[in-house]
């Protein structure tokens, strides 16, 4: 993750993150590496998706790069959403997002996995 975000951006790193994916725990020293890397000063780090997994937190990383965290509650305000939907429909690629693919028949079960099991952060429907 880190790498290829340093990559897209020139080695600056991004000014927004958003860890939506429920899975902090899995994917912050992802983010923390690409703070720390890059040469962007106060970055913000939006926790959107809800979990009640701990987050191990560099505080040097913050420090140094004056980078801040923010929670919030999904689509509760601020902004979250439409500035997601604008940056899909000017070209976004949203596809590397997705840890799954599925049918339309294996909706219920993976619902229910889902409840216990989050490995499969970001599943998708596919139809034929």
């Amino acid at each position: 993750f880190s790498e290829r975000v340093l990559d897209i951006t020139g080695g600056l790193g991004a000014k927004l993150y958003l860890e939506a994916t429920g899975l902090p725990d899995k994917v912050w020293a992802d983010i923390e590496q690409a703070i720390w890397e890059g040469k962007m000063i106060n970055s913000t780090v939006v926790i959107v998706a809800r979990s009640d997994k701990k987050i191990p937190v560099t505080g040097e990383v913050f420090q140094v790069r004056r980078a801040s965290i923010v929670g919030f509650q999904g689509h509760s305000g601020h902004g979250t959403f439409p500035r997601v939907i604008s940056s899909m429909a000017s070209g976004m690629d949203m596809t590397p997002l997705i840890t799954k693919k599925i049918t339309l028949d294996k909706v219920p079960e993976n619902i229910v996995l889902l409840r216990t099991d989050r490995t499969e952060c970001k599943i998708t429907c596919e139809f034929e």
